[in-house]
């Protein structure tokens, strides 16, 4: 639907009731034949020998910004999505693993948590368990305290975290990262200023940091092409941050342009980067959304799935999925489940290494 999803359509309202399938099929006509490869012996040591990706639902228009948030109990959490296409972010309550597997008994199906969402891109909670999204069409970074009143309702709007940079609008938020210190670091390229509709971007593609204490923003990198994913690695003495500028608008691909994964050293105050360097190039496609596990390996999405990185940069495994994968996040009890946004399905696979960043706890206990 896309554009038909914005508010001021009149077919918006459909964009409400897209049918989602839970616990569907494994679609063996459309997976390829070796999903899982294994070009090390440390992706090995991540994923086992007998790794079972398990699609927990379908129908989506095209997944991002997977988050987990553990419940105050212990007893499970909830997984959020965005669609993008349908402009909306789905809630899906995770009960955990049955004698250490992912079954159907694991997970509720998805429900609708808000439309519109201002074309949600990418998702991270704040310290305290509030649920950050970074907004493309809404040019914002949002911060939703009350997850009880969208659970009962799409219709609460987040209030804004931070929505512009020196008198201007920013350009259009694609994904986050906070910090211990509570900081939240975002990328904002102007994808959304391209398509969602077309509209002047005001602002050049920045990386910012923002303090929530004393509402301080500042550019930490202003020399990417399109900057999109971002990760802090172990210890948060490394900032990696994905330029995607291979993909300019809607269908596009300039393989003369960056597809490409930079590390940055974080200075000793916590508050900018420097040493920039190229970690990797991401092909085919481009790199997207990604996270680390604990030993700082990189999981980035791509035009063909999941692409495990070492902390040099070597390639050491895949995850080949049916469709482009944009994005993925660990949760689960032992943040040790690795959820898949693969452009219409959520995937799930339980994995022998935990995601870095500590889960947090909901801030109120739904």
């Amino acid at each position: 639907m896309g554009a038909a999803c914005l508010p001021g359509n009149p077919d918006a309202k459909q964009c409400r009731k897209v049918s989602i399938t839970n616990n569907p099929p494994y679609p063996e006509a459309q997976s390829p034949q070796l999903t899982v490869i294994a070009l090390d012996p440390a992706f090995e040591a991540i994923v086992g020998r007998t790794p079972n990706l398990v699609p927990l639902a379908t129908g989506f228009g095209f997944l991002e910004g997977p988050v987990f948030i553990k419940h105050k109990d212990g007893s499970g959490g909830i997984l959020f999505v965005t669609d993008q296409i349908h402009n909306s972010i789905y809630a899906m309550r995770w009960k955990g693993l049955i004698n250490g597997q992912i079954t159907p008994a694991s997970w509720d199906a998805p429900q609708l948590f808000r439309n519109p969402s201002g074309v949600a891109d990418g998702q991270t909670p704040d310290l305290q368990g509030n649920l950050l999204t970074a907004e493309t069409t809404g040019r914002r970074v949002s911060i939703t305290r009350s997850i009880t009143a969208n659970l009962s309702s799409p219709d609460p709007q987040a209030p804004t975290l931070v929505g512009s940079y020196q008198g201007k609008r920013l350009n259009s938020p694609n994904d986050l990262v906070v910090k211990a210190d509570g900081s939240v670091w975002f990328t904002d390229p102007s994808y959304g200023s391209l398509q969602f509709p077309p509209q002047p971007a005001e602002l050049p593609n920045n990386v910012y940091r923002f303090d929530p204490r004393t509402k301080q923003l500042t550019v930490v990198e202003p020399n990417l092409v399109m900057p999109n994913g971002i990760a802090f690695g172990p210890k948060e003495k490394t900032l990696y941050i994905i330029d995607s500028g291979a993909i300019q608008g809607p269908r596009t691909y300039f393989p003369y342009l960056p597809h490409r994964i930079y590390a940055y050293d974080v200075s000793a105050d916590g508050k900018s980067i420097n040493n920039k360097r190229l970690l990797a190039n991401v092909a085919p496609g481009f790199p997207d959304g990604m996270r680390l596990d604990e030993k700082g390996n990189i999981y980035v999405g791509t035009l063909e799935g999941i692409h495990v990185l070492n902390p040099q940069g070597k390639l050491i495994g895949k995850f080949l999925m049916a469709k482009q994968t944009a994005n993925l996040s660990f949760g689960g009890a032992n943040n040790d489940i690795l959820f898949i946004g693969s452009s219409d399905t959520l995937w799930a696979v339980k994995l022998k290494a935990r995601g870095l960043v500590p889960l947090r706890t909901l801030a109120d206990n739904p």
